[in-house]
Order: structure tokens, then sequence, then C-alpha cells
């Protein structure tokens, strides 16, 4: 993505989110008030190729067919039909049933290292320095999950991708 491309969602943003909005993690889920207005991440997609998000086994029921577009039984996945658990007023599930991508969105867990998806509207808006603290407690969260877990859910992107959307947050890799 150019920097011309960031600066058209900066300006996007700016003008549906004319404040800055709260933004915190509690210790299993990032609460995020951009997300209902602004959807882009759970929306139709511009990529032909589905972006998967791992449910751990938790989070498997009788519903989750009903609640996903799924690759498998245990991975949603976002495509160009959106998300399947968005509603008018933004998500409908609970947070416990939603995929641990969604719960910590704008934090990204990618090739087992954790980074910040750039075109959010909190990764814009909201005090860089209260980002990477958010970015901490969260890698403290990924860190206590099991490691076959944390590798079901990391994303697989190439690097080339990775630079154009996402900022790497320094932090210790899991592999």
């Amino acid at each position: 993505m150019a920097d011309d491309e960031l600066q058209e969602y900066r300006a996007r943003w700016a003008r549906l989110f004319p404040e800055v909005r709260h933004v915190d993690f509690d210790g299993s889920v990032v609460t995020n008030d951009y997300c209902p207005d602004c959807r882009y991440c759970c929306g139709p997609q511009k990529e032909s190729e589905p972006f998967p998000m791992a449910l751990l086994d938790r989070q498997i029921s009788g519903r989750t067919p009903d609640d996903f577009y799924l690759l498998d039984s245990h991975t949603a996945c976002l495509d160009q039909r959106g998300c399947k658990a968005l509603g008018p007023a933004g998500c409908r599930l609970e947070r416990t049933l939603r995929p641990v991508a969604c719960a910590l969105f704008p934090f990204v867990l990618v090739n087992l290292r954790l980074y910040l998806y750039l075109i959010c509207p909190a990764s814009m808006f909201v005090d860089k320095a209260a980002l990477l603290d958010m970015g901490g407690r969260v890698h403290v969260f990924l860190s206590s999950l099991d490691s076959a877990d944390r590798a079901r859910i990391s994303i697989s992107r190439r690097p080339e991708d990775l630079k154009a959307k996402y900022l790497d947050l320094g932090l210790p890799d899991f592999a």
C-alpha cells in the first residue's frame, strides 16, 4: 500500500471519526470503539483470497456454521462477502465467540509475531504510546495461550504485504 493510499484512509477516517474514541485491552479482548461504525476489516474484502481467522476449540459449537463463513471446521474467513456475523450495528457475536483475530484487533498475530494493522482508525488516531503499551499487554495474553493455539491463530502473510499494511511492534516473536 502506497503512502498516498494510507493518507486517503486517514482522511476518510478523520471525516467519520472527528474525535478520538476509546480503545483498551482488558486482558483478553481489545475494546475498540471504532469498530461498530467502521466495519472496514469485517466488511466485504477486496482481495480474492479469503482471509483466514482460526477459531480456538472452545469457540467451536453447533452454531459456528451459522456465525461464520468457514474454510474448514476450525477456520472462519472473510472474503468478498464480508463476515457473516456482521450486522448493522457491528458484530452480533459475544466477544468470547469471536475469533481471536477479531478480539485483538487492531493487533494482529502474523507469522508468529505481533503487529499493528495500520489502516484501522484506532492505529491512526489513538496515542502511539498507549497503543504500544496495549500491544505489550496483548503480547502477554498471547504468551499465556498454548503454543499450538498460537500457531493456529497466527496468520501467514508475505513480507511485502507486512511492510505495506502492518507495523511491527518490536516484541519478541513466538517462533
